[in-house]
């Protein structure tokens, strides 16, 4: 089988991306807009395949579980050959670590999903490979324990795999053992570069050519906005808030999904509240045991959970864009509006593009905009990297 020079890398001269679990391409479109071209996609969702047929049809979409599909058939597919692929980009779903009840851990299909990634970065040996994930996966044991177990096994010894952190440590192993390559991790806030959403994402980049340390570093060097309680004295901008982030944006269809029956609470949420700022009267009705004070695991933690009845405020940025806003822990309301956000306002704070058709039902879009890194994230982790594989 003759394997010929990807034509982008021929033509263009620019870098090659590999993108895995690609979803509605927010980190792609990052790696775009930073110079990079992006020569394949991947997901098992078919409306995301269908997102990314629709705004990008020149892009090769490989629809299908990753598991099932041999490194050599990518290569052949985007007409490369193995150390040519110049940054894999993904981030595969770890949640299987975290079950409740089970660890089925690297057993679980989706836990597989992380192998698959590791094994496709040591077939194809590219420059740099960039693994992204919530900032939560740093914490997570291998093995669930509530936090009212824990609370109750206070004195009892938490096994390693109980532990916090676990998980993860297992997980930067398997990378650091990848020959060739060095490894390094962070955690950045999407709103210190421009998102006007406090979004933290853990990256870890590993690299054959240069220092992910120091990779990271910069990365973080060239954030221009800080929390407006630093800012001034760090000599940087205040976050964006969500006034500035909507301004403009025409949606007069104003998809988006509708609050269950404990919606009815949200009324009484002034912007920028929560649960706690219901009348005394309807909180314990509204949020049933979760307000029970009585409770002695409870005790001094009912300020707490103030995702529950959350209302959004203007003048601050969006709290973590989730895969549904219409879950009670998790809730986005409109300012003003007796609604979720709409779907064209997630992808706003998402900073994806007004013109971006996400195809799919509105939860499957919802899902899509809330997997996604935001755009300005992805483009100041592009660009760094950019500028390291030019040298």
């Amino acid at each position: 089988m003759q394997i010929v020079e990807s034509k982008a890398k021929s033509k263009h001269g620019t870098p090659t991306v590999l993108s895995l679990f690609t979803c509605g391409m927010g980190m792609d479109l990052g790696f775009e807009k930073a110079g990079f071209e992006i020569v394949y996609t991947n997901d098992i969702a078919k409306f995301a395949c269908e997102t990314i047929r629709a705004n990008r049809p020149k892009i090769l979409c490989d629809e299908g579980d990753i598991i099932e599909i041999p490194t050599n058939e990518i290569l052949k597919k985007i007409g490369l050959r193995d150390n040519k692929i110049d940054v894999i980009i993904g981030g595969p779903p770890c949640q299987s670590f975290s079950t409740a009840g089970m660890r089925n851990g690297f057993s679980d299909k989706r836990g597989i999903a992380l192998l698959e990634f590791i094994r496709i970065v040591k077939e194809t040996r590219p420059k740099i490979f960039i693994f992204e994930n919530v900032a939560g996966l740093k914490s997570m044991p291998k093995k669930h324990v509530s936090f009212y177990e824990r609370l109750k096994q206070k004195k009892k010894k938490l096994s390693k795999e109980q532990q916090y952190g676990s998980l993860f440590e297992e997980i930067l192993e398997r990378f650091e053992s990848i020959e060739g390559y060095k490894v390094d991790w962070d955690i950045l806030n999407a709103a210190d570069f421009g998102v006007a959403q406090k979004r933290k994402r853990l990256i870890l980049i590993g690299s054959r050519k240069f220092s992910p340390t120091k990779t990271l570093e910069e990365i973080k060097n060239n954030a221009v906005f800080a929390d407006p309680k630093i800012a001034n004295k760090v000599g940087k901008r205040k976050w964006k808030n969500l006034r500035q982030a909507l301004k403009g944006l025409e949606d007069k269809e104003k998809e988006c999904t509708r609050f269950p029956k404990w919606g009815k609470y949200l009324k009484h949420v002034p912007p920028g509240g929560c649960w706690v700022d219901l009348p005394k009267s309807m909180q314990k009705k509204a949020m049933g045991g979760a307000a029970d004070t009585t409770d002695p695991l409870r005790k001094g933690k009912q300020g707490g959970r103030r995702g529950f009845f959350r209302r959004l405020s203007w003048d601050e940025p969006s709290p973590t864009l989730v895969t549904s806003p219409t879950q009670m822990g998790t809730c986005l309301c409109h300012p003003n509006e007796n609604r979720p956000l709409t779907v064209k306002e997630y992808a706003r704070l998402q900073d994806f593009p007004d013109n971006w058709n996400f195809v799919g039902s509105t939860h499957q879009k919802y899902r899509m905009i809330g997997e996604a890194i935001p755009v300005k994230l992805a483009e100041a982790i592009a660009s760094v990297t950019y500028d390291h594989l030019r040298r």
